[in-house]
């Protein structure tokens, strides 16, 4: 009957689950691997369970039959001991005949059934023992495959919890590459227009008479001129995953719509917009 009592990895799933329910850190949950592992746990235990039930009902009926067999045997030696008790109160001997039976006969039949009745008895003793074992190792049984259950469940909701997260970090990282990015731009535009905006170097002002007219047009301020538009430089950029023509149109540009601009500067590398491949450099016009 131990050979329903292997319980396998279930102590250090339960153990796992009650340290996943200590810590509310949902990047911290197991991964699918211990769900398995419990599950594979659970349908074991559940085998092992309607065997030892199984077991314990053959335990009954063969523990049922040893009692009625008992208690025929019981009848039996108290039969033959009325039997022997009557012939011994008989003032004579009977006569011996082929059809009579002896004192003695009756005796060794007595102490036959007295001797079958002691095995019954120990063996009713025995199995009635084992139906106990059975019924209480039953209990325990159920009692795992419950936690079991709960920590499965537990695990299971984990889980759904993690697969909903990660897109959402993966998204975030996403958004933060592209706000470095265009802090990193804004701030090269910013370098350009200072750059542009400043007048070429020479040598001091000549001082003007106040009140003169050209000491009044020196003090109007002049418009600065307009900066010549930059060259646009050529950069390239290299495909990870999940990117696509949009989303990088939208990192360089910070707008969606230009995504066709780069897909006619890559024809040699995408046939299409849905052609990326992750890994290959593309040229940002």
């Amino acid at each position: 009957m131990n050979r329903y009592l292997r319980f396998g990895l279930l102590p250090v799933a339960l153990a796992l689950a009650g340290a996943l329910r200590a810590d509310d850190k949902p990047a911290d949950t197991p991964p699918a691997d211990d769900t398995a592992a419990l599950r594979a746990d659970n349908k074991q235990l559940t085998d092992e369970l309607a065997a030892s039930w199984k077991e314990t009902d053959k335990l009954k009926a063969d523990l049922a039959a040893a009692q009625a067999a008992s208690a025929k045997s019981a009848s039996d030696a108290a039969d033959l001991k009325t039997q022997l008790d009557a012939a011994k109160a008989q003032p004579a001997p009977m006569p011996v005949t082929p059809d009579s039976t002896s004192v003695s006969d009756l005796q060794d039949k007595l102490a036959t059934s007295l001797r079958s009745f002691t095995v019954l008895q120990d063996e009713n003793a025995t199995l009635q023992a084992s139906v106990d074992k059975l019924t209480s190792d039953n209990a325990s049984l159920s009692s795992q495959l419950d936690s079991a259950k709960s920590s499965i469940a537990s695990l299971q909701v984990q889980a759904a919890a993690t697969s909903q997260i990660d897109p959402l970090r993966t998204e975030l990282r996403q958004s933060q590459d592209e706000a470095s990015l265009l802090a990193s731009e804004n701030s090269e535009l910013k370098t350009r227009l200072s750059l542009q905006a400043a007048g070429p170097s020479g040598g001091k002002p000549v001082p003007l008479r106040p009140g003169t007219p050209a000491a009044a047009l020196a003090s109007e301020p002049v418009a600065a001129p307009a900066p010549a538009p930059a060259a646009p430089e050529a950069r390239t950029y290299v495909v990870v995953d999940g990117d696509t023509l949009t989303r990088i149109s939208r990192k360089f540009y910070g707008t969606s719509s230009r995504w066709e601009d780069i897909l006619k500067a890559n024809h040699a590398v995408l046939k299409d917009e849905k052609s990326l491949v992750v890994g290959s450099t593309l040229t940002i016009p």
